[in-house]
Formats: structure tokens, sequence, C-alpha cells
């Protein structure tokens, strides 16, 4: 299959590295998928080039010989605390009363909503997504090419980023033989692989629970209200169970992964774990294991609402909240979310309709799942001519292509 009919997103986490490789067309087909164990990024800043970049390697070439092509272009994901984002609006008159809106309107207001933003000289701009039009006085118009009009307006989404921080992640995908083909905000694109259209349409909070961050996406009416990061996930529960037991990160990783519970009254009492040491090997109650991790996802959640609660949102969304990522996998993470953020609460896991189904619908690899339906539907996108039936989010795609302009220049 030609390279250029497939597409490759890169997750580079705090914990791993993980490539996915799908092919374009009517409905994408996930072709490979690799992940490998990283330790040089922190909560989404490149603290070691050298060992991102092997591991970035390591990754595409394994989902590479998987799918059985050769990529030289990645979407690669963009996390951490220094992702922020804010609403703009921006308004149009026509050129005279009642005149059908066109395609170059359409853009012209886009343009308007983003020039009105104020960014700083150290951050990067990498999304603008239009989450609705006003046409006249009718509000949330998805799609108002061919409608007759006075004015325009429109309300954009527009997600920023740390210069330098980019650079660095940049940096380590050309270091590795890749070429950027564009930057996407995590939680964005996880959202594409975990979210139905029916819970962003009512109103949803994704949860995803890395090893550093927990990337969050707030959907409202169909739309992104919100997308950002807390500065907590599973490698702190990872550190408490290390601190707490004397033992090394690698051992509490395992302790965590195969014994780890985040409610305390579904562990029995009675119930002990071994915990090898250097000279002997001692035994500890697993429901004190459980004590300690239930203590630090309860905090995780606390700051998860509490970062709502600044954003002045109305909560909980009907939709509830989705959890997904790596951290979600810890035994009655749900149940924990429920009684702290008091909404509904589900796993996410990315839909996959074909590849090796049972590795990929892990909630681990929803990033790189998602980054793959994300890069098909932008692509599509670009590719087709503009017009009444083509893409209503983001609908703009001439400015994120000088957005990407300006990134490279």
């Amino acid at each position: 299959m030609p390279g250029t009919q497939s597409l490759l997103g890169l997750d580079i986490g705090t914990t791993k590295v993980a490539a996915v490789i799908g092919t374009r067309g009517p409905e994408v087909r996930i072709l490979g998928a690799a992940s490998v164990p990283s330790s040089g990024i922190r909560r989404g800043t490149v603290v070691d080039v050298a060992g991102t970049t092997r591991a970035v390697q390591e990754a595409v070439t394994k989902a590479q010989r998987m799918a059985g092509v050769e990529l030289n272009s990645a979407w690669v994901g963009v996390t951490g605390q220094h992702v922020s984002c804010l609403n703009s609006r921006g308004e149009v008159q026509l050129a005279r009363a009642n005149r059908e809106i066109t395609w170059n309107d359409v853009e012209r207001v886009m343009a308007a909503s983003v020039s009105v933003v104020s960014i700083p000289p150290d951050r990067q701009m990498i999304h603008a997504v239009s989450r609705g039009f006003i046409v006249d006085d009718e509000p949330r118009v998805a799609n108002p090419v061919g409608l007759s009009a006075n004015r325009l307006a429109v309300e954009t989404h527009v997600v920023t980023a740390s210069r330098n921080l980019i650079d660095n992640v940049v940096r380590c995908v050309d270091q590795a033989g890749l070429g950027v083909a564009e930057l996407v905000a995590e939680p964005l694109a996880t959202a594409d692989a975990v979210l139905s259209k029916d819970e962003e349409d009512l109103g949803v909070l994704l949860v995803d629970i890395g090893g550093g961050t927990t990337d969050l996406a707030l959907f409202a009416e169909g739309s992104v209200a919100y997308t950002g990061a807390i500065p907590a996930a599973g490698s702190n529960v990872t550190h408490d169970l290390a601190v707490a037991l004397g033992i090394t990160h690698p051992q509490a990783e395992q302790i965590k992964l195969v014994h780890g519970c985040a409610q305390v009254d579904m562990v029995p009492d009675e119930q002990m774990i071994a915990i090898p040491r250097d000279e002997e090997d001692r035994s500890v109650s697993r429901r004190f294991i459980a004590e300690v991790v239930q203590a630090r996802v309860q905090e995780i959640f606390r700051l998860v609402g509490q970062e709502m609660q600044r954003l002045g949102t109305v909560w909980p969304p009907p939709g509830g909240a989705v959890l997904t990522g790596g951290g979600s996998l810890l035994t009655a993470v749900n149940a924990t979310a429920q009684e702290v953020l008091g909404c509904r609460v589900r796993l996410g896991r990315p839909r996959v309709a074909s590849g090796p189904v049972h590795v990929l619908e892990s909630p681990a690899l929803a990033t790189g799942v998602g980054l793959v339906y994300y890069a098909h539907r932008e692509s599509e996108a670009r590719r087709a001519e503009p017009s009444p039936s083509v893409r209503v989010m983001p609908v703009l795609a001439r400015v994120m292509t000088w957005v990407r302009d300006l990134f490279s220049s």
C-alpha cells in the first residue's frame, strides 16, 4: 500500500511512546501499532532528547513492521500543563444585504476571530476550531455556506502551547528521521477515538489519565469548550507506592498494575502481597496498597473537579465523564471518579474495527488511535473542494495551514 495512503499517529508520553498507523479511505483501517517504554518526557516536557528519540524510532519501526508500510511524517500529539485554551469570537459584515454566504466568507470570519487573540511570543497557536456560526441572529449554525444573511459571526476555540517545549518535541521527531505533518493537542485527538457524537452533543468531559499529566477536554452542544491538563496522573500513584513501601519505581509500577485498587472497601483485610527487597522478601497488606492508591486517585479527580469549578462551567455535564488512558485501567477507578466528580462515569476505549483489536482497544492507546482518526478527518477535508457538504469542525483548512506555516518559519 503506498505510503501516501497511510497515516502515522505519534503519542509521545511520560511513560511510553505509542505509534499507530492507519489508512485513508471512506473509513479508517488501523494497520499496525506499537508502544515502547520511555522516560525522556516529564509532564509534556522533554528532559532527554536522545532517549525520547530512541523511543520514537523503536515505536515507529515496530508499527511500520506490523503495518507493512514505511512513512516519513507523523501527526504528533502535544500534551502537558503548558497546553492552554481560550474561546474567541469574530464577526464580519457581508458585502451586500441578504447575500449568499460563501466559503471565502467563512475563512474571513474565522481569520477575524483568530486575529483578536493576543498570543505571547513564547507561545504557539496549534488549533483554531470553530464552535459554531451565528448567521444574523441565528446561533449554532454548523455550516453557513449557501445561506443568505447580512452578517456572519463565529465562536472559535483556540489552543496554544509553549513554543520552546514544542520545539523540543519536534526536534526529537526530526532526529528520529520523521517530519511533523501537524501538531495536535492530545485531548482533541483522544476525543476522536473514544467519544460518540451523541455524547459531544449532550455535553461530556473527557479525562485522559496518562503517566505524567491528566488531559481534559470538555464538550458542550457538540463542540469543544475547554482543553487543558492537570499535573497529576499515573506516575504520581507509582511514586506514592514506592515511598510508602520503600521499593523502586519499577517495582512500584508492577505492584500498581497487578495489585492496585482505587477502592479500599473492595479489598479483603487478610489479603497479603509479597514485596521483593534487596536482602529479604516481606509481605504487605493489599488493603494498605489500596489505601495509598485510593488517596492519590481521589486527589487526581479532586483536581479535575477544581479545574471545572475554575472555569465556572455548569457541572456535571449531562453526558458525565469518560475516562481513558493507561491510568483508567486501575481497578475500581471508575467508582472513585464517580464518587469524587459526582457524575456518571464510563471507561473510554478507542473504537477499532480492524487490526489487532484486542490490543488497540486498550485505553492506553486511545490517543495514538485518535491521532490517526484526527489525521484522516483533516486530510480528507483539505483534499476536498470547499462546499456546503464539506467539513463542519474544524471548518478552516487554510487558516490551519497558515498556522502551521507560522510554526515552521
